[in-house]
């Protein structure tokens, strides 16, 4: 409501496209600017803005259409299939591949290295030769997920061939072909057209961070185009790299649910968000 009577009063509502976290604070939204230009008595009639979700956005800039989950997981069990000559049915599949489907879109949305992420456990030299860049805790905690699968020689004590394996021999037979599987998962999608969300937020984030801002949004959105991101809270990577570029180039406004003494209480967890947020990307 502050945000709709704020920026109507301001003008220019026509010109500006609203991002939201959410198709309800979306909503609420539409409602309150409403009521606004109903109490100035304006009978003409006013022409709204562009209101999306974040998610909405994303696909919208990406030229992509959103897949439906179904699709999604008879695809992603297609890939899974063709690695793992022991797959079982579809039907018992669909739990691991709601799982694996939002591992996907953590490992994207979050800009992680699949590679890095999803390293084969078996290979475990391979293992302490790449995680440099950790600190002692975090090689110790690797270390220590290791020691349930390998011994110390780094010999694997599981038997990834076995026809009945055991929870561990399981886990491995799946985690082993991640990677292989993110990447036929990804490159069978791009090949219909089609994507995932986290695949949506990577594409766009790469693109972000290598054409100007103008030249991405242009024949998508008008070029005096003024984007206001609305209730945002707990931002990934690829939602940062977007931000960043639009408050680079001028066109962005940030509207943080940033008052009161509770959200910005630091002993409130859910304060650290907001007050990075609100730091990075200040509001008018």
């Amino acid at each position: 409501k502050q945000v709709a009577g704020h920026l109507y009063s301001d003008g220019n509502i026509p010109e500006r496209c609203f991002i939201f976290p959410n198709r309800r604070s979306l909503v609420f939204f539409r409602k309150y600017l409403s009521e606004a230009v109903a109490s100035d008595g304006i009978a003409a009639p006013f022409i709204a803005p562009q209101m999306l979700t974040i998610n909405d956005f994303f696909y919208k800039v990406c030229e992509t259409a959103a897949a439906d989950r179904i699709g999604l997981l008879v695809d992603l069990y297609e890939c899974y299939r063709k690695l793992n000559p022991k797959a079982e049915s579809l039907d018992e599949f669909v739990f691991w591949g709601d799982v694996i489907l939002g591992d996907f879109n953590d490992v994207d949305k979050y800009l992680v290295d699949p590679k890095q992420l999803f390293a084969n456990v078996a290979d475990y030299k391979a293992l302490q030769d790449t995680f440099e860049y950790l600190t002692e805790t975090q090689r110790e905690a690797i270390k220590g997920f290791l020691s349930h699968f390998n011994d110390q020689s780094g010999k694997l004590t599981v038997d990834l061939g076995s026809d009945d394996p055991d929870v561990k021999g399981r886990f491995l037979q799946i985690w082993n072909i991640l990677y292989p599987l993110y990447l036929d998962f990804n490159e069978s999608l791009a090949s219909k057209g089609m994507a995932y969300e986290g695949m949506v937020y990577r594409s766009l984030a790469s693109r972000m961070k290598e054409i100007p801002a103008e030249d991405v949004f242009k024949g998508i959105f008008p070029d005096d185009t003024e984007y206001v991101f609305v209730g945002l809270n707990a931002l990934n990577e690829c939602e940062k790299v977007l931000l960043r570029k639009l408050r680079d180039s001028g066109k962005a406004e940030f509207c943080w649910d940033w008052s009161g003494d509770m959200i910005r209480d630091p002993q409130n967890r859910s304060s650290f968000f907001m007050s990075g947020n609100f730091k990075e990307f200040p509001q008018a």
